[in-house]
C-alpha cells in the first residue's frame, strides 16, 4: 500500500440520517405497494419478509457501517487512486470505481475491490460526512480524477 499524504481526499463515513429516511421510505413503499397487488397471501408474506431483511441489511452495511462488506473510510490520492477501508479493519483495499451517481446530497459508488471477486456499493450521504471534503470528493469525481472503468 502507498503511504499516506496530506493532500490525499479522505471519507469517514458516519450515521446518515437522510440515507435512514431513503431507505424506510423505500422498502415501506415496497411493502404498501405488495398490500395493493392481488397475491396469494403466502407469497405476500414471503416478500414482506425478503423485503424486511433487505432493509436490514441496507441499513446494516449503509448506514450503520457494520459487517463485512460495510466501508467506513474512503480515500483517494492526487493521481485518483481510491483505496477504501472496512468496519472493524485496518488495513486498506485498493479499488476501481466501476460506476459512479454523484449528487449534492448523496453520492453511489460501484467498487471493484482487488481481493473480492463481486463489486461492493457504496452510498454516502451528505449528513454522513463532513462538508468540505464530500464537496471536494464530489468535485474530483465529477471531474473524472477517479476513471470510471
Amino acid at each position: 500500500m502507498y503511504p499516506r499524504s496530506e493532500s490525499n481526499l479522505i471519507l469517514n463515513i458516519k450515521v446518515s440520517r437522510l440515507l435512514t429516511g431513503v431507505l424506510l421510505f423505500v422498502h415501506l413503499g415496497g411493502m404498501a405497494l405488495l398490500m395493493a397487488v392481488p397475491v396469494a397471501w403466502p407469497v405476500r408474506l414471503a416478500l414482506w419478509a425478503l423485503l424486511g431483511m433487505s432493509l436490514y441489511r441496507s441499513l446494516c452495511i449503509h448506514v450503520w457501517r457494520q459487517g463485512p462488506s460495510a466501508i467506513e473510510t474512503i480515500e483517494m490520492d492526487g493521481e485518483g487512486v481510491v483505496s477504501v477501508r472496512f468496519a472493524g479493519k485496518d488495513d486498506w483495499h485498493v479499488c476501481q470505481i466501476t460506476s459512479r451517481f454523484v449528487h449534492s446530497w448523496l453520492t453511489l459508488l460501484s467498487l471493484k475491490i482487488e481481493s473480492r471477486r463481486w463489486p461492493v456499493s457504496l452510498a454516502i450521504a451528505a449528513d454522513a460526512v463532513e462538508p468540505e471534503p464530500f464537496r471536494r470528493w464530489r468535485v474530483a469525481l465529477r471531474l473524472r480524477v477517479a476513471p470510471a472503468q
